[in-house]
């Protein structure tokens, strides 16, 4: 008996940084520690100078280039073409999967030639939170032909589920991000500590989606009122220029763009007061439960998917509207009060999402849909050939 062999197939991946990557990354940790044989499938997006973990690449085949577009306020890729797919074809036949672990199903790309070329089963993984739109009835047969060959889908919210089910009919479990709660308990450093100043933290790419400008505007609006409070924008991405012409210049002294950053995160987060998640749409938000581990409080707008979006935000801030204005009444409040008990509060929730304990039920659905262990050794065949 051999063990269980998965291809994780995902487009959003190192060196690009965000949350489907992390998932990604931790999932294929976990099961390697639980003697699962894994491999990640993505594309080569453009060269990137952008921070990542130094394990990146273990056990990544890139199988092709992939280009990125702008979709919905975000930016997103495919790896599209001919040797594409000869290289996805050649890396299932030697891989000789169980099954296919497919993040994003619906995108164009490598979720396509997953669903197409692959025999054996297929777990879909849905990650995203949208608004309903015209263009999605319009191709909601394609949406219908992929989840009928899933043999489970896993969404990691009840928004993320529901987004897709206006246009496709499917069961789904629903299994939440995990976090590694070690990794975010650190202590501060004097590299993000100003003396006597207090830190707001924004943390992720620097695009509409992600509503750094709204960050920005709710300083402006406290500034005057807690002259002992300062901004760090942590993230890059294409509205770095149009975020910094923003600040107005009486504050420029107050707002630091960090930039991209990786390993220094959980520093700079203990390095601060409160997490700003000023997100126009949320699926799950991963940075949530790692501001939590952190201890931190988050406070956040009612995005679209945020009453959908987990248990764990029962314990966010959110403003009473989606504006600049509730978000600054919302981050200025929780300043003046004492946020001892939502801190510890948020601890053990973020306890409760540790890697150790949703990767395990992850690797479940894997081990149901796969089969029983006996029959792993005729699974190959399964596999495109």
């Amino acid at each position: 008996m051999r063990p269980l062999r998965v291809g994780i197939v995902a487009e959003s991946y190192f060196p690009n940084l965000g949350g489907i990557q992390e998932h990604v990354r931790h999932l294929r940790n976990l099961l390697h520690r639980q003697g699962v044989e894994v491999t990640i499938l993505t594309g080569r997006p453009s060269p990137s100078a952008a921070p990542g973990p130094e394990d990146a690449e273990r056990g990544v085949i890139r199988v092709g280039r992939a280009r990125s577009f702008g979709t919905g306020g975000t930016f997103t890729q495919a790896t599209i073409g001919p040797l594409a797919a000869y290289n996805f074809y050649r890396a299932l036949r030697k891989g000789q999967f169980d099954l296919l672990n497919i993040h994003g199903p619906c995108d164009f790309g490598l979720a396509f030639w997953g669903l197409s070329l692959f025999r054996g089963p297929k777990v879909l993984t849905l990650h995203s939170c949208f608004p309903d739109a015209r263009w999605r009835h319009r191709v909601a047969a394609y949406y219908r032909w992929v989840f009928r060959r899933a043999a489970a889908v896993i969404a990691v919210s009840e928004a993320t589920a529901e987004s897709m089910c206006r246009y496709a009919d499917f069961p789904s479990t629903i299994i939440p991000n995990g976090v590694d709660v070690a990794y975010w308990r650190a202590s501060p450093t004097p590299r993000y500590l100003r003396p006597g100043m207090r830190n707001l933290v924004y943390l992720g790419r620097l695009e509409e989606r992600n509503g750094p400008d709204v960050a920005i505007e709710a300083f402006a609006r406290i500034a005057p009122s807690l002259p002992d409070v300062r901004l760090l924008m942590a993230g890059d991405g294409p509205m770095r220029g149009e975020l910094q012409a923003k600040v107005p210049p009486q504050l420029r002294g107050r707002v630091e763009f960090v930039g991209a950053i990786y390993d220094q995160r959980p520093e700079l987060l203990a390095s601060s007061s409160v997490f700003l998640l000023p997100a126009r749409a949320v699926g799950f938000s991963i940075m949530v439960l790692e501001a939590f581990a952190a201890g931190l409080p988050v406070v956040a707008l009612p995005a679209l998917g945020t009453d959908r979006a987990g248990e764990h935000w029962s314990n966010v801030i959110v403003a009473k509207d989606n504006s600049a204005e509730a978000f600054a009444e919302a981050v200025r409040d929780t300043m003046r009060r004492d946020q001892g008990e939502r801190i510890a509060a948020g601890r053990a929730i973020a306890d409760a999402f540790d890697w150790a304990r949703i990767g395990s039920r992850i690797l479940d659905v894997f081990q149901r849909v796969a089969g029983p262990p006996a029959q792993l050794t005729g699974w190959g065949s399964k596999a495109a050939a």
